[in-house]
């Protein structure tokens, strides 16, 4: 849906491309939806990017070659190896998927067996998790029961949920989302299912990065002071830089979250390090947003942002600066779990081979994803989107 209301929104050259290349990714309607921009406009970009001969995204690698194998003798056993050794490493997949299952019952086991018989074979499905195929085929033919059904229904919604969050939701919000739509649920229930349909979210790990902070340039006072919470929007902003690795080289990311919302309201993207980057994102931010003068934006004390041209693009904006103290990340920690969930749910799970897949992909997601459809417990398990609407409706 598009934003109404919003005063003078201008866009950054770098967000007019980015969402010309969405528009010709997904088309044009759904890139209008993601970014909150007027269909109209996104097609005027498009045809400009087009006009321009802005480059696509490169094809796939072509498919392997297969080597045929001998006949002699040696030739032979080694193939018997293989072909024991690829059946022994499908039997380690499937106990790793299904870590939990051998503790259930067989009604569970046989669910788990139908959720993936179209991956592995039956009858290896029934040896690894230790129940008899016939067992299996008498329980496919017979009737479910009531409570069966009811079962069905709840994994089926289980997992469209877990599809619509990208794989990225555990049980706390795969509860709240059950709840919102009149759903109650226990997380042992969910814990259940998930275990069924050998779901699960992705491992959050832990993610750092650093900026350079061995300089001489002038450092602010950490006037935010760790207040992260409590915040309405357009008064508390915090900003980071984060790098993605791709086939070409690094790609850096400086983005802006907003601490009322936690939406992020300004980015850009760049092969380089430096102030141009994240100039860039706080005039991205700064046009669409419009936020009243003495706004707080924080940031890390790096270089780029004590840098003569970001302090003077924040004073143009009337706002107030505030760095963290050296070497210390809690001080700007939500920014910090932001680019641990874009690395962990996203990023680590792709493979760039160019800047240019790595920045669509980005965008899709911040837009697309972030922003408008995953929920966040810090504001209630609700989308930023609307956490904002609920406020200007209060």
């Amino acid at each position: 849906m598009v934003e109404k209301n919003v005063p003078n929104r201008r866009y950054t050259e770098e967000f007019r491309t980015e969402a010309a290349r969405l528009a010709n990714s997904v088309g044009h309607n759904e890139a209008a939806r993601r970014l909150g921009v007027p269909v109209a406009t996104i097609g005027n970009w498009a045809r400009k990017q087009q006009r321009n001969g802005v480059a696509g995204v490169s094809g796939a690698a072509p498919a392997a070659t297969r080597v045929k194998l001998g006949v002699s003798e040696m030739e032979a056993e080694i193939s018997r190896l293989r072909k024991e050794l690829a059946s022994a490493k499908l039997d380690v997949e499937i106990l790793f998927k299904s870590d939990g299952v051998l503790r259930e019952g067989v009604a569970v086991k046989y669910a788990w067996i139908t959720a993936h018989r179209d991956q592995y074979d039956v009858s290896r499905l029934c040896r690894v998790l230790q129940v008899s195929r016939s067992g299996y085929c008498q329980w496919r033919v017979r009737s479910p029961s009531a409570r069966g059904q009811r079962r069905a229904a709840f994994d089926d919604e289980i997992a469209r949920l877990h599809a619509q969050s990208r794989g990225t939701y555990g049980r706390p919000r795969l509860v709240k989302a059950l709840a919102a739509q009149g759903m109650k649920a226990s997380a042992e229930r969910v814990r259940r299912s998930l275990v069924r349909q050998g779901l699960r979210p992705v491992y959050r790990r832990a993610w750092r990065a650093t900026t350079d902070s061995s300089h001489r340039l002038p450092v602010a006072p950490n006037v935010l002071a760790r207040r992260f919470d409590g915040w309405a929007s357009n008064q508390a902003w915090v900003a980071d830089i984060t790098y993605l690795p791709t086939g070409e080289g690094w790609l850096y990311l400086a983005a802006i979250l907003d601490l009322g919302s936690r939406r992020v309201v300004g980015w850009s993207m760049s092969e380089r390090i430096d102030a141009t980057l994240v100039c860039n994102a706080l005039r991205s931010a700064y046009w669409q947003r419009r936020p009243p003068r003495g706004l707080l934006l924080h940031s890390d004390r790096g270089s780029q942002y004590a840098s003569w041209a970001h302090r003077e693009l924040a004073g143009q904006y009337g706002m107030v600066v505030s760095m963290s103290r050296r070497a210390n990340a809690w001080d700007n920690a939500p920014m910090e779990s932001f680019f641990k969930t874009l690395k962990v749910e996203q990023t680590s799970r792709c493979r760039y081979e160019t800047r240019a897949q790595a920045r669509l992909d980005v965008v899709d997601w911040i837009e697309g994803f972030y922003n408008r459809e995953r929920i966040h417990s810090s504001i209630g398990y609700r989308t930023p989107c609307d956490y904002e609407a609920m406020q200007k409706v209060a």
